[in-house]
């Protein structure tokens, strides 16, 4: 790994990480989300920096670097989330849960005209991005929701620190397990930075609240018990991941696959029992029916900064003349879950190593041919892909920010040829790894060793 001359190391070193720290501040505390250049150019300079710290200074600072990555998260903390308004859904369903009405009961429609509910305002109505459709937040977000409501009743502000701490608290969490892995795995410590210092893993999930840094947390710990041998445990955190976000359904045939067929199945369905008893907690025929509405209008409705799908979409309107996605959402759904079949059932013997390996193929596979990819998605893959050598997703992380684009004007209106660009890059850097990796370095000695940037 390349160097700076030490003469000027330190100075570098400290003057990336005080620009990135401005840099993470104003984009979090002064930019709009409708200020597209500003966003991505900040995004552009955040992730620069990134790269250069990687590049030279990962393995020297490691220590600095890991305590810069929870600083850049702790001072977003008292940030109103800016590129997203999802967290005004989670106040909402935390207050209904707080006075005793079920989330997924009622539309929020619905809600405005019943009669006054402690913290349900019209304001607070009018900040949501789906008012007319139920929520589909599993049990244990739900959870975070309620017991967050019960702390703050009527304080937004509050509520929104509360969950960024909560959130922090996961991510530290996350930071653990993965050192875990790594030495599990027998690979340097550093590899975990490629995580804790990503700018979208932290602007996405600290200063934006998303909860796929809880989710992260509990796959990677179904990851590294299934690795020490404990499936009983392993299942039950695959299951809070499952109730968390329903994204790791998709580990599941994988994880099986790594033991024989008898504790294959014992996993499976001691996954499956321990996860219908945390839906069981807050669900009834009533409310999965209304979540199985949203989850059925997700996929035949919603669509942003897709891929394949796109391309679906385009070939379908020039045939039929209209857009096809009621048709295409559920068939993509379908091809992807087949070739993820596939993927996590091929070979006899899964290893260490390979399982992350399927496992980042698995959720690439989904993403790209999902009818809807949230910056905020791709964190997942990022954290997986710490323990293989392929480095796409970091790539992905930075050019899924050209998304943005798209809120500049209401309604909102994307740049397909800014998506295209963007998946093209990621699709050509990592066919290009799977070359290079694969077959260029097959007979090299160090074909093993992982590097952070190569």
């Amino acid at each position: 790994m390349n160097k700076v001359p030490s003469y000027k190391n330190k100075i570098v070193f400290y003057l990336l990480s005080a620009l990135s720290a401005v840099g993470y501040y104003w984009l979090c505390y002064q930019t709009k989300r409708e200020s597209f250049f500003e966003v991505f150019g900040l995004y552009s300079f955040l992730f620069a920096a990134y790269f250069l710290l990687n590049r030279f200074f990962l393995i020297s600072n490691f220590k600095y670097l890991l305590l810069a990555g929870f600083a850049f998260r702790f001072l977003l903390l008292f940030s109103v989330p800016n590129l997203s308004d999802d967290v005004f859904r989670f106040i909402w369903d935390g207050r209904l849960a707080a006075n005793g009405i079920n989330p997924f009961s009622h539309l929020p429609s619905t809600i405005m005209q019943m009669p006054a509910i402690t913290g349900i305002t019209e304001e607070l109505y009018l900040q949501l991005n789906s008012p007319n459709h139920f929520t589909i937040y599993p049990p244990v977000l739900q959870g975070i929701f309620w017991i967050t409501a019960k702390l703050f009743p009527v304080n937004v502000f509050a509520s929104i620190v509360v969950f960024k701490c909560i959130i922090l608290l996961f991510e530290v969490g996350t930071s653990l397990v993965i050192l875990q892995l790594l030495r599990k795995l027998a690979l340097p410590k550093y590899l975990s930075l490629l995580y804790i210092l990503n700018p979208l893993v932290i602007t996405e999930l600290t200063a934006n609240v998303h909860f796929d840094g809880v989710m992260i947390f509990f796959v990677l710990l179904a990851f590294l018990f299934l690795l020490k041998n404990n499936w009983q445990t392993s299942s039950i955190f695959l299951a809070l991941g499952i109730a968390t976000k329903l994204i790791p359904v998709l580990f599941l045939a994988l994880l099986a696959n790594k033991m024989n067929w008898r504790k294959g199945l014992q996993y499976s369905a001691f996954t499956g029992v321990v996860t219908l008893i945390l839906f069981a907690v807050v669900f009834d025929a009533a409310t999965i029916q209304h979540m199985l509405t949203s989850i059925d209008l997700f996929i035949r409705k919603f669509e942003f900064n897709a891929s394949v799908y796109y391309l679906v979409r385009h070939i379908g309107t020039i045939v039929t003349g209209y857009n096809i996605i009621a048709l295409a959402g559920p068939v993509l759904i379908l091809l992807s879950s087949l070739i993820i079949l596939l993927l996590s059932f091929k070979g006899k013997r899964i290893s260490e190593i390979s399982i992350f390996n399927k496992a980042l193929f698995i959720i690439s596979v989904w993403f790209l041919f999902s009818t809807t990819v949230h910056p905020w998605y791709i964190c997942l893959p990022v954290a997986i892909s710490v323990f293989t050598k392929y480095r796409y997703t970091l790539i992905w992380s930075f050019v899924a920010t050209l998304s943005y684009y798209a809120y500049q004007t209401i309604p909102f209106k994307e740049n397909l040829w800014l998506i295209a660009l963007g998946y093209l890059i990621t699709v050509a850097f990592a066919v290009w790894e799977l070359w290079y990796k694969n077959y260029k370095l097959s007979n090299s000695p160090k074909k093993n060793e992982l590097q952070p940037l190569n």
